[in-house]
């Protein structure tokens, strides 16, 4: 019995689980509810299982208001008549038909030698629901974006109209749903009337937006359908679409930062032009290339069908917010906001590389002591590297990790000077020479003798100090 419960699906699974409806000779009829017009699968069980076929005769009670069909798309008929295999629980599906939407109604199952049972099919009204992207009351659509998908479907609603079961039309029929728009400059739906087949329980349409605005899309119900208390319209709202844009970044003196225009629908034929403007030229510049110096105005191509376009960000100031501004014809305008930082360099054994992110999250104080070994010998094979990064600050601790190196902008290069306190336990390659576009250089630590020396960096003219990893204790073995 456990082998055929986990086969069953989860339906079956929860009649099994249901309180019987009260049976005789072995015989449990399955009870329902169902709305008019719909219909709603179940089946009989026998106990115990019988090691003969059993053939089930099942009668509608009152065939003018339910009937009972062996398939979802066939018509419903007063009397069907099922096979239960030898040793079998349980009979195929059948379909309960409700033809009206109040009241109870029973049908009656017999079999020869096993007496007969009742089950009880609760009747109540039906409703057509409209369901938009997300299952949500209303969705937002570009004037020149993809159709919006809508969805028809059939469910019967509880007394408070709210909606209780999605159910299918019964078997043999079928209904015709028009839709009805309140403003049909906004947009054109694909279809405006559906129909919902027997034995299926929905209908699909497009919404395909033509102008800006808001129209409300709602199902006209069919006859003997009622209205639901939820899901009975759908609100389409067509708007310009929006640019995203980078913003709420921190961004160092004479560093620059990559970044894209991110446009809410694709570029028409021919191309958008975005423009990017600075609201303070003398802090905040943009360039279209990372080794081109920027500008306080920049205009970038999307080329048609595309939905992107790459710029960098140049820092000028060393403090305080500033704001630029998106615009392209047809699209909403984005403001974004950039914190500038002071810059600086810091030094790192090469595996070790940059401090973690920690370092600037965690506002306590740190261990800067991120010292490392070498050795004589390993080094005439291996060379020790040092790597000195340019990086934005931190505005409250004045310290630098992994997420805050940024290389210099285009037309900027930094030129730092290392140090060993003891060049006789070992020496440091200097001076070196960060290039513009870039956010590292790299140094050669020899190892000379046995002994600790400490390599330390000076910060170039127009940066400052780091609070942290501005210097490399080592340890030289032989």
């Amino acid at each position: 019995m456990r082998i055929r419960l986990l086969a069953l699906t989860s339906a079956a699974i929860c009649r099994l689980l249901a309180v019987p409806a009260p049976a005789a000779a072995g015989i449990t009829a399955a009870n329902a509810t169902v709305g008019r017009s719909l219909e709603a699968d179940a089946t009989v069980r026998l106990t115990p299982v019988s090691a003969e076929p059993v053939t089930l005769t099942l009668t509608s009670d009152d065939p003018a208001r339910l009937l009972l069909s062996t398939a979802p798309d066939r018509p419903g008929s007063a009397q069907i008549s099922l096979k239960i295999q030898a040793r079998f629980p349980e009979s195929p599906d059948f379909w309960l038909q409700g033809l009206a939407d109040s009241g109870t109604v029973t049908y009656t199952v017999s079999a020869e030698g096993l007496g007969s049972a009742k089950g009880t099919v609760t009747l109540a009204r039906s409703a057509v629901v409209i369901l938009g992207p997300l299952k949500a009351p209303k969705f937002t659509i570009t004037p020149h974006g993809l159709p919006a998908r809508l969805t028809l479907v059939s469910v019967a609603i509880d007394g408070d109209g709210k909606v209780a079961k999605e159910q299918p039309v019964a078997g043999g029929s079928q209904i015709e749903v028009a839709l009805s728009s309140s403003n049909r400059g906004v947009g054109n739906l694909r279809a405006s009337t559906l129909t919902i087949a027997g034995g299926t329980s929905t209908a699909m349409t497009a919404f395909e937006p033509a102008g800006e605005g808001e129209t409300v899309i709602t199902p006209v119900e069919p006859r003997g359908f009622t209205a639901a208390a939820q899901y009975a319209s759908v609100t389409a709202v067509v708007a310009k679409p929006g640019l995203a844009a980078v913003t709420d970044v921190y961004l160092g003196k004479n560093l620059q930062l990559g970044g894209a225009i991110c446009l809410g629908e694709a570029a028409p034929p021919g191309g958008l032009e975005v423009t990017l403007t600075s609201s303070d030229p003398t802090r905040l510049i943009f360039s279209d290339r990372s080794d081109a110096p920027g500008s306080g105005t920049l205009h970038l191509h999307v080329p048609a069908g595309q939905l992107t376009a790459n710029y960098f960000l140049q820092g000028l100031g060393d403090s305080g917010d500033v704001t630029y501004e998106a615009t392209a014809p047809g699209f909403r305008s984005r403001t974004a906001r950039v914190g500038l930082t002071p810059s600086g360099v810091i030094v790192a054994y090469d595996p070790y590389g940059p401090p973690d992110e920690a370092t600037v999250l965690r506002k306590s104080e740190i261990t800067d002591d991120r010292s490392f070994t070498a050795s004589v010998a390993d080094s005439r094979q291996h060379p020790v590297k040092l790597v000195v990064w340019t990086v934005h600050l931190d505005r409250e601790t004045g310290r630098a990790a992994d997420i805050t190196v940024q290389p210099l902008r285009a037309g900027v290069t930094a030129t730092v000077v290392l140090h060993s306190s003891d060049p006789a336990v070992g020496t440091v390659e200097s001076p070196l020479t960060i290039a513009a576009g870039t956010d590292h250089a790299v140094s050669r630590f020899t190892p000379l003798s046995r002994g600790r020396t400490v390599i330390s960096i000076d910060t170039p003219a127009g940066f400052t100090p780091a609070k942290n990893a501005t210097k490399v204790p080592a340890s030289v073995s032989e």
